[in-house]
């Protein structure tokens, strides 16, 4: 039993251990809703999903998303940069997440293709997910990933009402190439593309 149990550690020890594989780098976009930019930056190994939002003139935030195999999150990490002029400290702090649950921060298209990622592993044209909105109060809800062709998306609330929706186009393997969310206006540029 003893050795049965070490030979049990070892392969923990090992597992922990093996570097992070990096899955892609470089990518950026931008969101732009009324007279409000920003610029957001991330890159994704196989075990997070690494980047940073910036707001033109305002506070920036760092963020790790910890994800599993099969599409989930288990944690986040976020900073927060407060503008310069303020002179305040950067701010950090974890987030568990519910089980089943996912993160959305905002428009940030790497919380965004998250859900896209679980949809399909989940499979089918129209999966509903529950969400955490993260910010200064978060809170949850559902959002359902409604698949319109092979080339693009649309997110909807608990109201299915999909002229609110958010809609997104894709490429065949997920990732976000652009969106519009009508009622505000944001739209979703991608202004990088993807190195490995």
């Amino acid at each position: 039993m003893r050795i049965f149990l070490a030979v049990i550690a070892a392969l923990v020890v090992v597992a922990c251990s093996t570097p992070e594989k990096q899955l892609e780098s470089g990518r950026r976009y931008m969101s732009i809703t009324y007279n409000d930019t920003t610029v957001e930056s991330f890159g994704r190994t196989d075990r997070a999903i690494t980047g940073v939002l910036v707001e033109r003139s305002s506070d920036s935030v760092r963020f790790r998303i910890h994800t599993t195999p099969d599409a989930l999150v288990s944690m986040v990490d976020i900073t927060l940069h407060p503008a310069t002029d303020r002179g305040e400290r950067p701010r950090t702090r974890r987030i568990g997440m519910p089980k089943g649950t996912l993160p959305v921060m905002a428009s940030s298209v790497a919380f965004l293709e998250q859900l896209v990622r679980r949809a399909r592993v989940v499979g089918g044209d129209s999966v509903s997910i529950p969400v955490m909105l993260l910010g200064a109060q978060a809170s949850l809800d559902v959002l359902t990933v409604i698949r319109n062709g092979g080339d693009s998306v649309v997110f909807v609330g608990p109201d299915g009402n999909l002229a609110n929706g958010l809609h997104l186009s894709v490429d065949s393997v997920g990732h976000i190439l652009g969106g519009v969310l009508s009622p505000s206006g944001t739209r979703i540029l991608e202004i990088g593309g993807m190195a490995k």
